[in-house]
């Protein structure tokens, strides 16, 4: 005997398309992506400007204060201090007086009364992008002469990315004396 077996079909339905909630899952998915994904593109962007005002405070901190410190080493005597300025005689001509002061902000050395950087148009030793002030104070005692002096540098903006500042103080002292 032969049974008959009954075979049952069954349709399957097959909708080409998303339903609404799997719209909705996968537009959350892509935003909750893209969010994180700009905020760290932006991490890096501002990452990168901190890097660079930070990098350009201290190398004019660093050259300032060698600049300073190099200058007074060799000067042959120091003709004026004042807490802003200081005026150094060299036994160069060329370079007689050197006066070190702050103008609007940035560091200016002046040598003479004449070359690249005469005292009536002195060259800065820091750049525009940063603000600077500079005080000396004369140290000086018996047979030493000795000149402190302090400089801070900083930067400053909008963002605490724009913001840093840099203080160094020394005392040097004459090598003529």
């Amino acid at each position: 005997m032969k049974k008959n077996l009954k075979v049952k079909k069954f349709k399957l339905n097959v909708y080409a398309g998303f339903t609404i909630v799997e719209m909705i899952l996968y537009i959350a998915i892509v935003s909750i992506f893209m969010t994180g994904l700009v905020y760290f593109t932006w991490d890096v962007i501002y990452g990168r400007v901190k890097s660079f005002v930070h990098q350009e405070v201290n190398q004019n901190t660093r050259y300032a204060a060698k600049r300073i410190s190099y200058e007074i080493k060799n000067a042959s005597g120091v003709n004026s201090v004042t807490a802003d300025s200081i005026s150094l005689a060299t036994t160069d001509s060329a370079r007689n007086p050197t006066v070190i002061s702050v103008a609007d902000g940035r560091i200016q050395i002046g040598y003479g009364s004449s070359g690249n950087c005469p005292t009536t148009s002195p060259c800065s030793i820091t750049s525009n992008k940063v603000e600077s002030t500079l005080s000396f104070t004369d140290l000086s005692s018996g047979n030493s002469t000795n000149i402190k002096f302090s400089l801070t540098v900083s930067s400053t903006g909008d963002r605490h990315e724009f913001n840093k500042s840099e203080t160094y103080e020394t005392s040097v002292e004459l090598r003529s004396k």
